[in-house]
C-alpha cells in the first residue's frame, strides 16, 4: 500500500524557502553576466551578455546613453534596471 505524502510537508526546507528576489543595484559586469549565465565561465558569460546587448540596438543605445562609459567595470543601478526591463531578471 502506497502512503500518501502531503506535498507541503514532503520537503519542509522548500516550503520555508522564500524566493530570492533580484535586487536592482550596481553590479560588476562579470557578476551580472554570471547571474544570467551561471553555467558559463565569467569571461564567456560576459561575452554572451555583450552579444545580447549588441544584438538589440535600442537596448544598447539606452544602456550607454547615460553618464556611464562603455568600458566601465560595473553596470550602474540605472543600467541594471534597463537590462532587467529588456531581458527580465536573471
Amino acid at each position: 500500500m502506497k502512503k500518501y505524502t502531503n506535498p507541503e510537508t514532503a520537503f519542509p526546507e522548500e516550503s520555508s524557502f522564500e524566493a530570492i528576489r533580484f535586487q536592482i543595484r550596481a553590479y560588476l559586469k562579470s557578476d551580472l553576466a554570471l547571474l544570467y549565465f551561471p553555467c558559463l565561465s565569467s569571461e564567456a558569460a560576459l561575452r554572451k551578455l555583450r552579444r545580447w546587448i549588441n544584438f538589440n540596438p535600442s537596448l544598447h543605445r539606452e544602456l550607454y546613453d547615460g553618464p556611464e562609459g562603455k568600458n566601465d567595470q560595473i553596470f550602474s543601478r540605472r543600467q541594471v534596471a534597463i537590462l532587467v526591463r529588456y531581458l527580465d531578471a536573471p
